[in-house]
């Protein structure tokens, strides 16, 4: 059954309404300009970097001097096929990206039910009896 043109409208609308990245709306961001949209990306994956170390053997000087991940990739690394998602530590290499993501955003952002962990009202003696 096709959806009609204001049904699929609501949908759209409530996927645009959804958080993505850093207080932005998934509607927000995809108004954004391309390379702004890697950077963001890139922003995440800084943390990820950051976590797993990568910014102790950064070529970035400020990378190692703020002790975590700060960089972005420049406009020569776009050209070479650097993967737009994750920062210059990552060196295009798909181990280093694996550990970014596995090791660092992963373990910093776990996925799991995120239902309340709540086991009812605790029973006091007095209640058992």
């Amino acid at each position: 059954m096709a959806l009609s043109e204001a049904e699929w409208k609501r949908r759209q609308e409530e996927e645009d309404a959804e958080p993505a990245y850093f207080g932005m709306t998934w509607g927000e961001f995809d108004r954004l300009p391309e390379r702004k949209q890697q950077e963001t990306r890139q922003r995440l994956s800084q943390l990820g970097a950051t976590h797993v170390g990568f910014w102790k053997d950064c070529t970035l000087g400020k990378c190692r001097r703020a002790r975590r991940c700060i960089g972005f990739l420049s406009e020569a690394q776009y050209k070479a096929g650097y993967n737009a998602a994750y920062p210059p530590c990552a060196r295009g290499e798909e181990p280093r990206r694996a550990k970014i993501y596995y090791d660092g955003i992963c373990r910093l952002f776990p996925e799991g039910d995120e239902q309340p962990k709540y086991d009812g009202r605790r029973k006091t003696g007095e209640e058992d009896e």
